[in-house]
């Protein structure tokens, strides 16, 4: 993969897409960039009323005709009322051209409802009594717990179907409390005995033992079924999943290191999604714990490698860039700066041979913006 050797590009900011205090949000987080074979892109997030991961979150999105240049009027995607709805996560059907969205909703309720308060707030200053948090939802399919749902556009994101849920389909029943999607896109595969399969990568909880695995769909996305969670081991956990696909199928799983080395932690899946390699460490991608991205790369109709992209400072999120991989995941060098300063979620594409879009937080979650590197593939 001929990327220039001399200088590392740096991403160019095009646009802010979703910016704190703007069209009735308090806050915008948690992106997801899909790139349509139109060219189109969407942009989805979490439109929440404050910065708290659970604020009666909508999921809203925009779309783009020139790159990210531009970008339409916001549109609400999903709402559920006081409810929390969380992690969007993204694919196209190329079989029907459909657009998938799968989510979680979080339960509005009192906080003497749940079985331990102390664990409704997650983070520092975030106390804001509106829904559970992943800490204090439960197991099984009824009462507190957290729930999955998919939508489903058939014109490009401008309409979409009512929600459908999926719970039963996506989580397991027993010893399984907060799970979720992604966040960011999901995968379809192109080579294999698999070709076609949808791919939605997944984490469960508890916070203790989290697990990563992938949700599958051989029709469509119509229906789904849960794989094997990575083997790990003891108290090794990953979360905030991303997978991409080499040349042969295999697929590749890169996580959020969870109390670990501040690695990402990759597995391969031999099988479709079904059943993974143990979870590694990854010394070339360091990391603060944070979400990130990963994605093959095309040149001439050809798998040329991954890339991935995320924050580089291990105490800090900030200082992201993009890394590639031309040997399937054993190695990676950094190929581009994208952002030096507060960097937090991204989702990122390939906009043609040349060039890569990034969607991603910056400036400690002020704002959402689009960016564009240019690479020699």
């Amino acid at each position: 993969m001929g990327f220039v050797k001399h200088s590392l590009p740096s991403a160019a900011i095009i646009s802010t897409v979703f910016e704190a205090g703007v069209d009735g949000y308090g806050s915008y987080r948690i992106p997801a960039l899909l790139h349509l074979p139109s060219g189109q892109l969407l942009a989805f997030c979490e439109a929440r009323a404050i910065l708290s991961d659970h604020a009666q979150n909508k999921l809203v999105m925009k779309t783009s005709l020139n790159n990210g240049l531009t970008w339409s009027d916001q549109i609400l995607v999903a709402d559920a009322g006081k409810n929390a709805l969380n992690n969007p996560l993204v694919v196209t059907d190329s079989v029907s051209g459909d657009i998938i969205l799968m989510y979680q909703e979080y339960p509005k309720t009192a906080r003497d409802a749940v079985t331990d308060p102390s664990k409704w707030v997650s983070h520092a200053g975030q106390d804001f009594e509106s829904n559970v948090h992943e800490g204090a939802v439960e197991e099984g399919y009824e009462g507190n717990i957290c729930r999955s749902f998919v939508k489903r556009s058939v014109d490009k994101g401008q309409t979409w179907t009512d929600a459908l849920e999926v719970t039963r389909q996506v989580k397991r029943p027993v010893d399984v409390t907060s799970y979720a999607g992604g966040p960011g896109i999901g995968i379809q595969i192109r080579h294999s005995q698999h070709k076609n399969r949808l791919i939605m990568p997944f984490t469960q909880g508890p916070w203790s033992n989290m697990k990563v695995y992938a949700v599958y769909s051989d029709d469509g996305g119509y229906t789904w079924q849960y794989g094997n969670v990575a083997p790990a081991a003891p108290n090794e956990h990953a979360n905030e999943i991303q997978m991409a696909e080499l040349e042969d199928g295999t697929l590749v799983l890169n996580a959020r290191s969870f109390h670990g080395k501040k690695l990402r932690k990759t597995a391969f899946s031999n099988d479709g999604g079904i059943t993974w390699s143990p979870l590694q460490d990854t010394p070339d991608l360091p990391e603060p714990e944070c979400q990130g991205s990963i994605i093959s790369v095309q040149a001439n109709n050809t798998l040329k490698g991954l890339l991935y992209c995320g924050p580089q400072n291990q105490t800090k999120r900030s200082n992201a860039a993009l890394k590639f991989s031309g040997d399937k995941a054993a190695s990676w060098r950094t190929v581009a700066s994208v952002y030096e300063g507060s960097f937090g979620y991204s989702s990122i594409c390939q906009l043609n041979t040349a060039s890569i879009g990034i969607l991603f937080e910056r400036d400690n979650y002020s704002a959402i913006s689009f960016a564009q590197v240019d690479v020699q593939l």
